[in-house]
């Protein structure tokens, strides 16, 4: 995977940013906050100033609380360590879309966000429903399944509108990528760049199996929610982009999940309604 020809095109593009491992750290931390001292987590947010700066800010835009935080310490103690999850992947996000657009000239990134929102709402409420995972994990994952795109979109932007351009002519998604991507596609590399940044192995897993839920051996579970809550969110952006595809539901993955048609219909019906509640409450704005 490492010498495949677009990693090399990814990693030569000078449009990458690096990220510390700290970082990747920062992440496992907070997805297992019993089994780390926080303190340590805290310290390790002295490497990156931005991301201080942004929790504090978050916290008094957002809190009632009579006094202004001005500590990294107390804004992870009030937000707490989901809240804390949410805003720093929203951060990694920002990282790679320093001008909220995207560089595609086709390929429209504000609204392919909404798919992710969407991805991570479905995703929230089949963990809530089936109580096998923990739904703010599950929407945290949601938020980054498809971080391959925003690679794609930030360091070849040409071969992403390649990809939309046969996606909008009806070639599925993932055949367009091989073709486009000389046989891999943004899981592989979404994947990849997990790995090249230190995220947890969660991460990696989730991003890099979502399409292809029983390859994996680990994170069976979580991988197979964030594929279903993926295909769901997936009908509701074809139509966003004016196609007509309908993604098929695996009825494999709802067995394993225990979840029916039914439930997955009253997701569909409300995805719309959520998608644009907590796209302006997100926005990426505060980044």
């Amino acid at each position: 995977m490492e010498n495949h020809k677009i990693i090399q095109l990814i990693k030569n593009s000078n449009h990458l940013p690096e990220v510390p491992k700290s970082f990747g750290e920062i992440l496992n931390m907070l997805f297992d906050p019993c089994n780390y001292n926080m303190d340590v987590c805290i310290e390790k947010f002295s490497h990156h100033p931005q991301l201080e700066k942004v929790l504090i800010q978050v916290l008094n835009d957002h809190s009632k609380l009579k006094r202004e935080i001005v500590s990294i310490k107390d804004a992870v103690v009030y937000l707490g360590a989901k809240n804390v999850r949410i805003i720093a992947i929203a951060y990694i996000i920002r990282l790679l879309l320093p001008d909220r657009t995207g560089r595609a000239q086709i390929f429209d990134h504000n609204i392919y966000m909404k798919h992710c929102i969407g991805t991570s709402i479905a995703s929230s409420m089949i963990a809530e429903k089936t109580g096998l995972c923990d739904k703010d994990k599950m929407f945290v994952y949601g938020l980054i399944h498809d971080i391959g795109i925003i690679v794609l979109d930030v360091c070849l932007p040409e071969s992403l509108d390649k990809i939309y351009d046969l996606q909008k002519k009806g070639v599925h998604q993932i055949v367009a990528e091989k073709i486009v991507l000389g046989g891999i596609t943004h899981s592989e590399i979404g994947r990849w760049i997990c790995k090249e940044w230190g995220l947890p192995d969660e991460i990696a897993q989730i991003v890099g199996f979502h399409h292809t839920p029983f390859l994996s051996n680990q994170y069976t579970t979580e991988i197979q929610i964030v594929h279903l809550g993926d295909s769901i969110s997936a009908n509701y952006y074809e139509k966003l982009i004016g196609n007509k595809t309908a993604f098929i539901f695996s009825e494999k993955v709802m067995e394993s999940l225990g979840v029916n048609k039914e439930f997955v219909i009253e997701i569909i019906k409300k995805l719309p309604k959520e998608v644009a509640k907590i796209n302006q409450i997100i926005n990426f704005k505060f980044l």
